[in-house]
């Protein structure tokens, strides 16, 4: 083993494994915290975990590329609800495919039509 942050080998020793990243990153974020509040913060971050989804989808750019039709126009509302079928809540879902849509303007993979609708370029 050696440590990540100095290089060290000496003095090491496994204390806790983790499954995922996330888990490893919240146990790192409370040994930084002063210990005076730790447990405030271990508090908000366990209200915290049980309020975000462990949904995570396959692939946004094949997800899209999925739902457009031979026009290339992106069925929006169709992205929805495959989101939702999968563990997704209704307003989480909306807000993952607008995010969706708005990074795939940005990098030019889709257009916004006058009529409102998303075509896949």
């Amino acid at each position: 083993m050696v440590c990540g942050h100095c290089g060290s080998r000496e003095g090491l020793s496994v204390i806790q494994e983790f499954s995922n990243s996330s888990s490893l990153s919240q146990a790192i974020s409370l040994e930084n915290t002063p210990p005076e509040i730790r447990k405030e913060l271990e508090k908000a971050l366990s209200q915290k975990s049980k309020k975000i989804s462990t949904f995570e989808p396959t692939n946004p750019v094949s997800m899209i590329q999925s739902f457009a039709n031979d026009q290339g126009i992106i069925d929006v509302a169709g992205i929805i609800v495959e989101l939702i079928s999968s563990g997704l809540s209704e307003n989480d879902s909306k807000e993952q495919v607008s995010e969706w849509m708005q990074q795939s303007e940005i990098e030019g993979m889709v257009i916004r039509l006058p009529s409102g609708e998303l075509m896949l370029l």
